[in-house]
């Protein structure tokens, strides 16, 4: 061996154990830097946190939302048993929704079946009785996506939210333009819309309105499992659903959705704050009501029971489904109820749902 390689063999040698400290030394560096960095942050979202609860006390208080939906019966001229016209109904169907959503709320309501001359009903009946004119509404009809069909709209006051952003999809292979999906009998759409609370503009979230389809099971299958992956992630911000699911609570698409990380506010609240009825569908029978559970209410999957204790408690299996709100929101359900729908006659074959929830900013 000529003398340079042997030279150059020694001085290579000490290489290795060189290299090792450069690096175990660069990732001592690195997780150094990365604690720093969180404790910066940490201490940074502390200290904002307590700027804004002082300048602005309010954001530190819970927003009360109270959720409404109801499948108000389309203005049906084929009357059947016990039904009355929609010239009947409408008195009632605004009346409750006006009674049940005053000021002390900040309140969605989503309504199914609405025809485009009922919605105009129901609007015009809501600002003659506030003269601040304030309810408006966003969704469109199902048949052509403007005002042909029935609507899934969502009403709200303007006083109460900012309109950030909505959007219709149908339930089918083409969600993006009018259509019927698998085997369902009739075109069905979802409609959402993301509101920003005026009174605490830190809260921000999106309200999904739907309509399953009547007929179609497997329809109802797929359009569950469309509208839990159209939630999933869908931007930062928490999600409700309601509607009309046609859908038992034993049936798979309510499995799907829960499957999914959805809470059902009927089977979350506690007995105490479950007001009114136990069945959501009556079929204008009285004396014959079908009492099934159809409608709901659906919250986040880190939604809570208000009225129990903290519980430490997570459900593991399902903390994929937007996994992150829990770390920056408390929504916790206070009251749920099925309304009363009779009054000498029915104002429509479904009961009114609602649910009371506390939704907190717990990181800015």
């Amino acid at each position: 061996m000529e003398a340079t390689e042997y030279t150059s063999l020694i001085v290579s040698k000490p290489n290795g154990p060189r290299r090792k400290r450069f690096f175990t030394r660069a990732v001592i560096a690195l997780v150094m830097t990365i604690a720093i960095i969180s404790t910066y942050l940490s201490y940074r979202s502390s200290l904002w946190n307590a700027v804004y609860t002082v300048r602005y006390p309010e954001l530190n208080k819970p927003l009360r939302v109270r959720l409404y939906t109801h499948n108000i019966r389309f203005d049906n001229h084929n009357l059947d048993k016990h039904e009355r016209y929609w010239s009947e109904r409408k008195h009632l169907v605004t009346s409750s929704i006006d009674y049940n959503t005053d000021a002390s709320f900040a309140s969605v309501v989503c309504l199914q079946e609405v025809l485009h001359h009922q919605l105009q009903d129901i609007l015009f009946n809501l600002n003659n009785k506030d003269t601040r004119d304030e309810w408006t509404y966003y969704g469109v009809g199902r048949s052509d996506g403007y005002t042909r069909g029935e609507y899934a709209p969502i009403l709200y006051r303007t006083s109460d939210w900012d309109l950030v952003d909505n959007k219709t999809f149908w339930l089918s292979e083409t969600p993006r333009i009018p259509s019927k999906g698998w085997d369902a009998a009739l075109e069905r759409i979802v409609t959402m819309v993301t509101l920003r609370s005026k009174l605490n503009p830190l809260v921000t979230l999106n309200f999904f309105n739907t309509h399953f389809d009547h007929r179609g099971k497997a329809a109802r299958r797929h359009s569950a499992q469309l509208i839990a992956n159209k939630m999933e992630n869908y931007n930062n911000y928490p999600s409700f659903l309601c509607g009309d699911f046609n859908t038992q609570p034993t049936d798979e698409p309510y499995q799907i959705l829960i499957k999914h990380g959805m809470k059902d506010s009927r089977a979350l609240i506690d007995h105490l704050h479950h007001y009114g009825h136990t069945g959501t569908f009556t079929g204008f029978n009285k004396h014959n009501e079908a009492n099934s559970v159809i409608d709901y209410v659906w919250a986040p999957y880190f939604a809570e029971n208000g009225n129990d204790q903290p519980s430490m408690e997570t459900t593991e299996s399902i903390n994929y489904y937007n996994w992150d709100f829990h770390k920056t929101h408390k929504i916790a359900l206070r009251s749920f109820a099925i309304l009363h729908s009779y009054y000498d006659f029915y104002m429509s074959d479904h009961r009114p749902v609602s649910a009371d929830y506390d939704v907190s900013r717990t990181f800015f």
